[in-house]
């Protein structure tokens, strides 16, 4: 269970015992010990003010949500300002996440490079069993042709034990992991080895970014396109921006 979970369920528990102690001066500790009081040895969330005064915005792990600064009022939804339509939840979401990916170890993930040179990249959780992930995949020499560099994290969606994981452990652990997935796309078979895979950890990642369904992609921006989306518009969502990717 994710510590953002666990932070609602706990919510909806004690939420009825009201605000911390009034007599805190800083807003931000009080938010804080609300938090350790719901989720005690819950790691530092990160508190700032927000545009709504009395407001916070709190960022705890890769989720944004919001908390009155007397930590007692939750709000879980997105905070929109209507003057300029911008949704100010999801563009700090896609901070959080474009953070959250640079610290990512890309020595345990399955990365289709760009032909020539790498001008954007997307890292995709992925299911070997899921038909639109072998969609994707099919559109992946399109994807490098354009200069974008794909970067995968599995997510076998039946969990720990299934098929799905078995044959995502298969391809990590082949000498080839590169050409296993090429092969697994198709429904061949991958002769399963014994490795120390990252499919487990790459799971509990899957949890973290919040994906609930594959292909999840996220772009280096942050953004994130909860499902499959074709080459050609993945490529025109990318290239106006001309980003150079983090290496």
């Amino acid at each position: 269970m994710t510590l953002f979970r666990q932070i609602l369920l706990a919510f909806g528990v004690v939420l009825f015992m009201g605000g911390v102690n009034s007599a805190m001066a800083n807003e931000k500790s009080a938010i804080q010990e609300r938090l350790n009081q719901l989720v005690p040895g819950a790691p530092a969330a990160s508190i700032k003010p927000s545009p709504i005064v009395g407001l916070y915005q709190v960022t705890i792990d890769t989720k944004v949500l919001y908390m009155s600064e007397d930590g007692q009022y939750l709000l879980n939804g997105s905070l929109i300002d209507l003057e300029t339509r911008q949704n100010l939840t999801e563009a700090a979401s896609n901070e959080v996440r474009k953070n959250a990916l640079s610290h990512l170890d890309k020595t345990t993930m399955l990365i289709y490079p760009a032909k020539g040179k790498t001008l954007r990249n997307i890292t995709v959780f992925t299911d070997i069993e899921c038909p639109y992930c072998q969609k994707l995949h099919r559109e992946i020499p399109a994807l490098n042709a354009a200069g974008i560099e794909v970067r995968y994290l599995a997510y076998p969606r039946a969990g720990v034990g299934s098929e799905a994981f078995r044959k995502a452990a298969a391809v990590w652990c082949a000498d080839n992991a590169r050409q296993a997935m090429d092969k697994a796309m198709t429904g061949e078979a991958v002769v399963a080895k014994k490795c120390n895979h990252p499919v487990g950890s790459h799971l509990e990642l899957g949890q973290r970014f919040e994906v609930n369904g594959t292909p999840n992609i996220i772009l280096d921006t942050g953004e994130r396109i909860p499902g499959y989306a074709p080459a050609k518009e993945l490529i025109q969502i990318l290239a106006p921006q001309q980003q150079q990717s983090t290496k």
